[in-house]
This record gives structure tokens, sequence and C-alpha cells, in this order.
């Protein structure tokens, strides 16, 4: 058996015991009886209502991407951003991380004035911006709450180990945004990475230069991307539909507390339902599952029942049922795309294994 297949059994197998290990403490010392109950007695109507916002924080994420693309592709449709924005998703929902190289392959093939690598370098953008957005987002909120992660040692979270490191990766994603971008981030990566290259040739390590080359690609594609905002209209566009993305997360989070008994009390709030996303697009980045399954349901079921005095039977049916919807949408329109486009499954599968 060669590495690279060792490789991926490997990590199918950490996959599966982390999406294992999350849901079984997603419904840990939970009375199945009263689980039953809060299926029954949910407002389904509500997890109807959320697909809107759902789909319009995808729309606003196909918008905001044609912002970052109007210098370099003017005439990009956002009708083919939006399906690129849901096909990657629904590639995400099947192979973690798999949608950031399927999307630009997707949409370059129905833009044909397009370049991968624009496209891409676009996305590395993207995903940088939204990265960092969520350390700000987490920090701002750890100012109003310092016990934001208090209450999640079940899982193995220690607030007081994660709370300087978070501090720390804000510090870190800033002072990257103001360089990476810029001919000295390059100089510095290429600097400061050179010694990959004398090692790989001292003693034959290929994989270091090959570790070099990526860190240096991933470095001239986000002068590439970052390269093409350079309007303050651009910045101030981009800024205000990172700011609606974020606003569109928060409210189905918001409406589905409603489908439940225990959603009616003081505590249910939209700085609740930013709390919870918090919580749970943290645990996502650091335990990427296939369409956040485990993660979403596990940390979503604590900080409910911290942060909005839910029950436990009604948190584990809160997760269960927003996660459905919101991993059914991209799955549902992912489908539709391919299907409309002539493209089966396996063509995603070989554009994501060529780039």
């Amino acid at each position: 058996m060669n590495r690279q297949r060792l490789a991926s059994i490997l990590k199918v197998t950490v996959t599966f015991l982390i999406v294992a290990f999350s849901i079984y403490f997603s419904v840990w010392k939970v009375d199945f009886s009263e689980l039953g109950r809060s299926f029954r007695t949910a407002n389904y109507w509500y997890a109807l209502l959320i697909i809107i916002p759902i789909l319009l924080s995808h729309y606003a994420r196909a918008v905001r991407w044609k912002v970052i693309l109007e210098r370099i592709h003017p005439d990009v449709r956002t009708s083919n951003l939006f399906a690129g924005v849901m096909t990657g998703y629904f590639m995400n929902n099947l192979i973690p991380r798999s949608g950031e190289l399927v999307r630009p392959w997707f949409t370059d093939q129905a833009e044909k004035s397009t370049t991968y690598s624009s496209l891409l370098g676009s996305i590395i953008v993207e995903r940088f911006i939204d990265t960092v957005a969520l350390l700000i987002i987490i920090a701002s909120i750890m100012m109003v709450d310092a016990q934001l992660f208090d209450g999640f040692e079940e899982i193995g979270v220690q607030a007081d180990v994660i709370r300087p490191i978070v501090y720390m990766a804000i510090l870190l994603g800033v002072v990257f945004l103001v360089i990476a971008p810029s001919k000295a981030g390059l100089w510095m990566a290429e600097t400061f990475s050179a010694p990959l290259s004398w090692i790989s040739r001292r003693f034959g390590i290929e994989k270091l230069a090959r570790l070099r080359e990526g860190v240096l690609d991933m470095f001239r594609k986000l002068q590439l991307g970052f390269g093409a905002i350079r309007s303050l209209r651009q910045v101030l566009l981009v800024l205000f539909w990172t700011v609606a993305i974020y606003l569109l997360y928060l409210i189905p989070l918001y409406m589905m507390f409603f489908a439940f008994e225990s959603g009616y009390g003081p505590d249910v709030t939209m700085f609740a339902a930013l709390e919870i996303w918090a919580v749970t697009a943290l645990g996502y980045a650091i335990a990427p599952t296939p369409g956040a399954f485990g993660v979403f349901h596990v940390t979503a079921r604590i900080a409910l029942m911290k942060f909005v005095s839910f029950t436990e039977a009604d948190a584990v049916a809160y997760a269960t049922l927003t996660h459905f919807i919101n991993y059914m949408v991209p799955i549902v329109f992912g489908i539709y795309y391919l299907t409309t486009r002539g493209l089966s499954f396996s063509a995603l599968l070989r554009a994501r294994s060529a780039q």
C-alpha cells in the first residue's frame, strides 16, 4: 500500500471518528423520550422559513465574490458565481475543504473569459477575509462575555487554554492581512522558507521542496486576489457584503429558537445567536467534517444550553433540524446545477484531484 493511499485511509478514519464521537457527545445524557417530544412539538414552519435567509447568505457571498473579481473579470455573471458557490458547498458537504478547489473550476466552465488561477486566488482572499472576520467576531464577543468558552470542558475545550490562543491568532491574522498581499510578504515567504529548499536538496526530501512551493504559490495567489481590490469603493463593498453575509448567518439561528418551547426565555437574543454561531464556526474550523456533521451538533447543543437555557432535548432537536436544512440546501442546488449543466459528480472529483 503506497503512502498516499495510507494517508487517505488515515484521513477518512480520523474524520469518521470525529463525526462518531461528536454525535455521541451531542446525545450524551439525553432522555430520548424527551427528544422525541421535542421533535413532535417543534414548529416546522420555522425550519422552512430559514431557507430564505440561508439562500440569501449564499447569494450575498456570490455578490461579494463578483465585487472582488470586477477589475479582472468585469463581465462575470452573478448567476454563474452563485452556481459556483452552491456547488462548492455541495462538495464541502461531502468532502471537507474540497469546495475551494471545485468552485473555481465549476465557475470557469461557465465563464470562458475567466481563468482558474484568478478565480482560485480570489477564493483564497475570500477565505482569508472570512477567517479574520471570525477571529475578530470571537474577540469582540469575548470582550462582552469573557466566559464564551466556559462549559465546553466535556468535549475537551479548556477556556483558559483557548483564550490566549484565540487572541494570538487574531493578532497574527491581522498582521498577515497587512503583510501577505504585498511584495514584502512574498519576499518574507521566500526568505524564511529558503531553508526548506536547502534541506530538501541536502537530504533528498522532496516533500519539503513541494511544501515551500505550495506556500509561495499561496502567497502569489493572495497577491493576485488582493491586487484586484484596488479602489475604496471595492473595499467598502467587500466590507458591506461581508457584514451582510454574517447577519444572514445569524437570522436562521435566531428564528429557529422559536421553533421550540425552550426558545421563548429572556436569554433568547440575536447576541445569543451570534455566540452560538461563533462557537459552532470555530468548532468546524478546528475539526472540519463533511457538512459539519457531528461537530455542529455537539457544539450547538452545549451552546444552546449555556446561552439560551435550552433543555437538552430541545437543544439536540434544534441542532439536528438546523443542520439538516443548512446541509440540504446546497445538496439540492448542487444536484440541480450538475444536472442542468451536464456534469457528473465524478467530474467534480476529477477536478478536485487535478488541482
